[in-house]
């Protein structure tokens, strides 16, 4: 594995990087010298990430829109990749977990509007980058945050299972397309991670910088070499066969 220092002066794209997982990502990947584009949908929120790293020299692109009006991606994404001169990596953060009910009680609505977050809002980011950035360089990784209810169900929460599968899904057949054109795509599945997603505190869950040391890994592998896939959970979980 290569070290934290390749990250200086690669140019990486985040998404959902108010609070999180995505949040601290940006901060680990600013101390390692990169440049950051990254957008989320609370322009307060934005404006207290930029406050923490504004002292750096990194170049930033930032913006705060909803992530489901796809041409103020593609128009974020085509800015980034102009100011920055170049995408090498994307990661998808961004997500809700907001319609929690049996299957036979989930309003339709709710379920088309997981799907737009979870489903439709990455894919088009990572067909955006793709096609504007990582096809005519020849290169680039692309790492998905799923979850782990794409590897097995639980009672509760079935959009929010149909919502990430369905992107899961798209991303193993894209992952083939994109092998062939020098493009890594890579999913990250955690278990509970103790965020603001949740309603409460879980500190016996993963912490939000344990899966972004995750993501680092699967960054920080070789060009010859790719993570596909990585699987984290909490100690506390036992949700695996």
């Amino acid at each position: 594995m290569l070290g934290l220092d390749y990250l200086s002066n690669k140019n990486v794209l985040v998404t959902g990087a108010t609070s999180g997982i995505g949040k601290a990502l940006v901060i680990k990947l600013i101390n390692a010298g990169a440049n950051v584009a990254f957008c989320g949908r609370s322009a307060s929120k934005l404006d207290d990430l930029v406050s923490l790293i504004s002292e750096k020299n990194n170049q930033l692109v930032y913006e705060a829109f909803d992530i489901t009006e796809y041409q103020k991606v593609s128009d974020f994404i085509a800015r980034s990749n102009t100011q920055l001169a170049g995408i090498d990596y994307l990661v998808n953060c961004a997500g809700v977990n907001s319609a929690r009910a049996a299957v036979n009680e989930i309003e339709l609505g709710d379920l088309e509007w997981m799907i737009k977050v979870n489903m439709l809002a990455p894919f088009a980011c990572m067909k955006e980058v793709f096609n504007q950035a990582m096809l005519p360089q020849g290169a680039g990784s692309i790492i998905n945050v799923m979850s782990t209810v794409c590897l097995f169900s639980n009672q509760g929460i079935g959009a929010y299972t149909a919502s990430k599968s369905g992107f899961d899904a798209l991303t193993k057949v894209f992952r083939k397309e994109a092998r062939q054109h020098g493009v890594k795509v890579c999913n990250i599945y955690p278990g509970g991670v103790d965020t603001p997603f949740r309603e409460a505190d879980r500190p016996e869950y993963l912490a939000a910088d344990d899966v972004v040391s995750a993501i680092l890994t699967m960054m920080l592998q070789s060009p010859s070499s790719c993570v596909d896939e990585f699987v984290i959970r909490p100690m506390v979980e036992s949700n695996f066969s």
